[in-house]
């Protein structure tokens, strides 16, 4: 009974399979439609890595800018701990 579930299965996965060659034309050109699409995934492809350029571009700016504040932290941080010993004393 289980061999026969098995070559039934076998069967009709593979009219499925036959079945859906016909479903698609095949061609080695595509069509006007096809190229469009591939033109326009192309731009959108390409827009998308101007994008991600600018944005690497933004984050190395900023870090700069975040080392350049945190330095400027430091110095703050040490000027007033300098006062505050000129105080005490």
């Amino acid at each position: 009974m289980r061999k026969l579930n098995g070559m039934l299965s076998f069967v009709i996965v593979a009219l499925l399979a036959l079945s859906s060659f016909s479903f698609v034309g095949c061609t080695k050109y595509a069509n006007e439609k096809q190229l469009q699409a591939l033109e326009e995934q192309k731009q959108a492809a390409i827009a998308a890595q101007r994008t991600l350029e600018e944005r690497k571009k933004e984050k190395a700016r900023l870090n700069s800018e975040l080392s350049q504040k945190k330095k400027e932290l430091q110095d703050s941080q040490k000027e007033l701990q300098a006062v505050k010993r000129r105080l005490a004393e």
